[in-house]
């Protein structure tokens, strides 16, 4: 008997010991090399199992930044040089090809977005997920959330198109910003928690249902002049699009005010708090330039 009490007293004052050492080289990694852990090792710990197979998702950041840095670097530089002593591309056939496939992308990113939200119930859920827990149902909504995302990938041909036709009139800062930033924010919240309760739902409710009437827009426009006196309503794809960011606007302060946000990462939060402050100002800039003056034509933004 008294060999366990001196065994149990033994193992009460000197416990087996913990490794640390994991944690000692995370801690001692981003002390001594900030950059490379808020670039590279932050995402490498932190990101969602779930969305491994997914391209661009292996947590690795690398190719996803080659491939943003490339797109940025062909419509501001190369893509230029390129036809600077061509003559532009007309790519209609192609053109319309690509709205028509934005337009049926984009009616289905807001089907399943009501999905998600359970066509409304679910619009203040803001439960984090746990993003190691994986079903069948979660497999597939994570699925419906690529599909969107890389149409936020097929977006950067916008830009191309308009290197290639010579609109460097439609290169404008926002267009580069906000073609830019979108993948960025998609896949930071995709890479932290692909499984974003409601606020993912709510964005892409939002913005699928401005970009289906502005690719359709586009599609028709791409039919000719015949058809031209039937888009009286471009400037007001502008002012849904200033509604959008309104909306999202007060939807972030409802939920930074009323709603427990603790167990969201920081990046999640400035995102769903600031960007559509920026978004918002942006646009309403772009909206009172072009239209005070009474141009006749909409930026493709």
């Amino acid at each position: 008997m008294s060999n366990i009490t001196n065994y149990t007293l033994s193992e009460a004052y000197c416990p087996a010991p913990v490794d640390m050492s994991k944690d000692y080289v995370d801690i001692t990694n981003s002390i001594t090399n900030p950059i490379s852990y808020i670039l590279y090792d932050y995402w490498i710990e932190e990101s969602d199992p779930r969305v491994k197979g997914y391209w661009l998702f292996d947590g690795n950041p690398a190719p996803f930044v080659i491939l943003m840095l490339s797109w940025l670097l062909f419509v501001k530089k190369l893509g230029p040089n390129f036809m600077r002593d061509r003559k532009p591309y007309e790519l209609r056939e192609l053109m319309m090809i690509y709205n028509f496939i934005l337009v049926v992308i984009n009616i289905y990113g807001v089907y399943v977005s009501f999905k998600w939200l359970h066509f409304g119930r679910k619009v203040f859920d803001v439960k984090l997920p746990d993003k190691h827990i994986i079903t069948p149902e979660i497999e597939n909504e994570i699925s419906e959330k690529m599909i969107i995302f890389y149409s936020k990938l097929i977006d950067l041909l916008d830009t191309v198109f308009f290197v290639l036709r010579k609109k460097s009139n439609q290169i404008s800062f926002l267009h580069v910003y906000h073609h830019f930033l979108v993948p960025v924010l998609g896949w930071t919240a995709f890479s932290l928690n692909s499984i974003q309760s409601c606020i993912f739902g709510v964005f892409v409710s939002l913005n699928s249902t401005v970009h289906v009437i502005m690719y359709s827009y586009y599609l028709l426009s791409a039919f000719g002049p015949q058809i031209q006196p039937y888009l009286w309503w471009k400037r007001y794809i502008t002012r849904l699009q200033l509604i959008q960011f309104a909306i999202l606007i007060v939807y972030a302060i409802i939920l930074f005010t009323v709603m427990d946000l603790s167990d969201y990462p920081i990046a999640i939060k400035w995102i769903v708090i600031v960007q559509p402050f920026i978004f918002f100002y942006m646009f309403f800039k772009f909206y009172f330039k072009t239209y005070k003056h009474k141009i006749k034509f909409i930026k493709r933004i």
